[in-house]
């Protein structure tokens, strides 16, 4: 109904300016999934309720909605925004980028909330790079899309954790060697036994309380290969924030 006014806890993915006066902004709530507001007046100096729309800021916040558009009306901070480095700053721009991108606007998902607050937080504290990584494999799962990566998906037979495969983002998931010639030419990368440990870690990492493991380069890269080329192939855009990653060196 036009003009109701909604309030709920949100998280800010992405603040941008509209026009001369106001901002336009993007967040995930708790109750409502993702939502996009414009708040008319919020770039003024003079607009201390636009003063608290900061990205990675949680907020208790007040919308009105407008058709299909809200209204900001207000905002009081639950948690400011963390004193992130440029590194981590730069990861968090990707897990924003990430749910913005990977989610629909008002399709709510408490566990989705839970796991974005959790990760903003772990940021901080642990290896931003290894963080964002578990991010993105949980957003998977918990959006339905995550690939296969326990059983060929041409002939459905089971990977032993042994064993080395290769992985096809254009098919969702590993191809044996067995099926491996049925797909060549469709950009097969290889998939150790070892990386699909690592990507198996860090689906059960539990931010509240990170144990420590060990990682090796290699599978690493093999991981951060199969996952965001897996992302492209579900949406077909580039990663903005990662190639800002890239230009950075880190």
């Amino acid at each position: 109904m036009s003009g109701e006014v909604i309030t709920d806890d949100a998280i800010i993915l992405r603040v941008r300016d509209q026009g001369d006066k106001d901002k336009y902004v993007i967040c995930y709530t708790k109750k409502h999934g993702k939502v996009r507001f414009t708040a008319f007046g919020g770039r003024s100096t003079n607009n201390v309720k636009g003063r608290v729309l900061q990205t990675f800021s949680e907020l208790e916040l007040e919308l009105v909605e407008a058709g299909h558009f809200y209204r900001f009306r207000n905002a009081q901070f639950i948690n400011l925004p963390y004193g992130y480095d440029l590194k981590q700053m730069a990861y968090a721009s990707v897990v924003a980028e990430l749910i913005a991108l990977l989610t629909e606007d008002h399709q709510p998902q408490e566990e989705l909330y839970d796991l974005l607050r959790k990760t903003l937080k772990v940021l901080s504290q642990r290896n931003p790079r290894l963080v964002v990584l578990a991010f993105a494999i949980k957003l998977l799962a918990l959006s339905g899309l995550a690939p296969q990566i326990d059983s060929c998906v041409s002939c459905s037979a089971l990977i032993e954790p042994d064993e080395d495969a290769y992985f096809s983002p254009l098919q969702g998931g590993l191809i044996c060697k067995e099926c491996k010639t049925e797909f060549t030419g469709q950009g097969l990368a290889d998939s150790s036994a070892a990386a699909r440990k690592l990507w198996h870690t860090l689906e059960q990492l539990d931010f509240e309380n990170p144990r420590h493991f060990t990682v090796r380069g290699q599978a690493l890269m093999e991981v951060e290969r199969m996952l965001y080329k897996f992302i492209y192939f579900q949406t077909d855009k580039n990663l903005q924030s990662l190639e800002f990653l890239q230009q950075l060196g880190i």
